[in-house]
Order: C-alpha cells, then structure tokens, then sequence
C-alpha cells in the first residue's frame, strides 16, 4: 500500500476529520482525438508555412519572439 507524504486533521467545530496526501500513481487523464463530424474520420495538424502553402518538417521549427511587425528574434537551443 502506498504511503502518505503529508498528512493532517480538518476540523470542523468538534468533527475532526483525518486526511493523508499520496502522490499519483497512474495518469488518468482523457485523451481525445479530433474528428471530422458525420464521418468519424480523423483529423490530424499540419505544419503549413503561411507564405509558401508548403508542409514544413518538425526538425525545420524554431521558436521566434516578434520585436516589431515582421522582425523576429529567434531562439534555438545550444
């Protein structure tokens, strides 16, 4: 059984109720995908560059902040 990394009381006037902190031990989260409506087909996300209209590789992606309309700066890791 797992154990507690906190533990403590919530008091209510004279109810004292015991409770213990535990860390999580599965991801229950949902994940969804998106479909087209009518046709449960899937749709998935492209990388378009908006000039061109040519698909673009997840290798040829940097970020970049805009310091003025059109002027970026970008960031790469070293």
């Amino acid at each position: 059984m797992a154990r507690a990394i906190w533990t403590g009381v919530i008091t209510f006037g004279l109810v004292s109720v015991p409770v213990g902190l535990y860390t999580a031990t599965q991801d229950h989260t949902v994940h969804f995908h998106q479909l087209q409506r009518g046709t449960t087909d899937r749709i998935r996300s492209r990388r378009v560059n908006e000039r061109t209209g040519d698909e673009v590789g997840t290798g040829d992606i940097v970020k970049g902040y805009e310091v003025a309309e059109g002027e970026y700066v970008v960031v790469e890791p070293g």
